[in-house]
């Protein structure tokens, strides 16, 4: 069975924050919860919801798409959903790195609250945009190299 639950609130940001809990299963049960929450906290402006999924038990693709509405719905009235907490079932699903693509999956509340700002410059990324490098000729090297 599984549970969502009000956290309490200790963030300063520009927006209004509401922390939620998920406890067990993330799945079509859990989503209406998370719905509603969001939905209401939202019913007064733009407002930022951040999920803790430290203590998710089993990840359902119901959950999934359910998420990804709320984020949605969130993101058109100008708000956000953050997701926080290392969850050994979504590392072992790799639904992380899916959802990354939408939404990040952040280690900790408080980067989730900062939204990454304080971060370095991931890795993987394409180097920054200069139009110094756009037509300089690649340096070549004697050999197959």
């Amino acid at each position: 069975m599984s549970m969502l639950s009000h956290a309490p609130n200790t963030t300063s940001t520009a927006l209004k924050s509401v922390d939620l809990t998920i406890t067990g299963a993330l799945d079509a049960a859990t989503v209406p919860a998370i719905r509603q929450a969001s939905a209401k906290a939202a019913a007064d402006g733009p407002v930022l919801v951040l999920l803790d999924v430290a203590a998710v038990t089993s990840v359902g693709a119901s959950g999934v798409v359910g998420v990804l509405e709320v984020l949605h719905l969130l993101r058109s009235r100008g708000g956000d959903l953050r997701l926080f907490g290392d969850s050994s079932e979504l590392q072992e699903t790799h639904l992380q790195a899916h959802l990354g693509h939408v939404a990040r999956i952040y280690a900790t509340r408080q980067d989730a609250v900062d939204g990454g700002a304080a971060l370095v410059r991931p890795r993987g990324l394409a180097p920054r945009f200069s139009w110094r490098t756009l037509f300089r000729r690649r340096h070549r090297s004697i050999g197959w190299g």
